[in-house]
């Protein structure tokens, strides 16, 4: 039987280590924010190769393993196809890294086309999941009009939930959320992250002076899929039988996991206003 004493010493060191990254990569962060164009990308860029490794690391040793030799570079290619907002550079990239990931995972496995056709599929997902919401962000801080606010917004959600629905659930919580994905989600840090994700968002619309009736349901919507962000990647790491994401190496976040740990709300979150934004013609 382990001492509480150890095992709550061990959870303030981690919870120190997990403070002093934040203290130090959420200014970083939102300067580069503010400065957007190629710095905005230039760091966007790394921390997606990272996530989609982690991603594809995440499968190691299984049958469907995706490739990071194909998925990489057409990620990349995503997220600078929306920089240069040319949108023919990534549907040749899809195309060029589809057949791309068939023919070197056919060559590997010459008498299995199915599981050459599973590898294409997993590789893609590792693009939809982590590639395109990094290029939303990307095309979001871009807008011509208020592009910055909109990438704001995105953090408000995301950290306003993650942060409150920690704090909350660590010191309220009580009823379990979903116990056989996260045993230590729970309902009282999922109302602690909604109200936490609401209220920064809507003080930061109000006094930017955008808000407006059709960025209500942007607002609602956004913490439910923080969350759903959250269990969704937890659901993967317990599916894969994983404790955290991180790449020995690429550890870019001590005492947080992995980047996907860090933003597997955020790439919910961009996806979710970058294609709201789209649809009522904001962005």
């Amino acid at each position: 039987m382990r001492d509480s004493r150890v095992t709550d010493s061990a959870e303030s060191t981690e919870l120190r280590i997990r403070l002093i990254t934040a203290i130090v990569l959420l200014p970083v962060a939102i300067l580069v924010s503010f400065a957007g164009g190629e710095l905005f990308f230039a760091l966007i860029l790394p921390v997606m190769a990272i996530g989609m490794l982690e991603f594809y690391v995440m499968e190691k040793d299984t049958p469907t393993q995706g490739s990071s030799l194909t998925g990489i570079p057409t990620g990349i290619a995503v997220v600078t196809a929306f920089y240069l907002n040319d949108h023919s550079i990534w549907q040749q990239a899809l195309v060029i890294g589809i057949v791309g990931t068939f023919l070197l995972e056919f060559a590997r496995h010459p008498t299995q086309i199915g599981r050459a056709l599973a590898q294409v599929g997993t590789t893609f997902c590792g693009v939809l999941y982590v590639a395109f919401p990094a290029a939303f962000m990307v095309s979001i801080r871009n807008a011509p009009q208020d592009g910055l606010i909109w990438v704001f917004v995105v953090f408000a959600i995301t950290w306003g939930a993650d942060t409150f629905g920690y704090v909350v659930g660590r010191t309220l919580g009580n009823k379990k959320l979903a116990p056989m994905i996260s045993p230590n989600k729970t309902v009282e840090g999922a109302i602690g992250a909604m109200l936490g994700a609401w209220i920064p968002a809507g003080l930061l619309l109000v006094f930017t002076g955008v808000l407006q009736p059709i960025l209500i349901p942007m607002v609602a919507v956004g913490p439910l899929l923080a969350i759903g962000g959250d269990l969704f990647e937890s659901a993967m790491k317990r599916f894969f039988r994983i404790k955290d994401s991180y790449v020995a190496g690429f550890n870019v976040f001590p005492g947080h996991g992995g980047v996907l740990d860090r933003i597997d709300a955020l790439v919910w979150v961009a996806s979710w206003v970058f294609l709201y934004l789209s649809a009522v013609g904001l962005l």
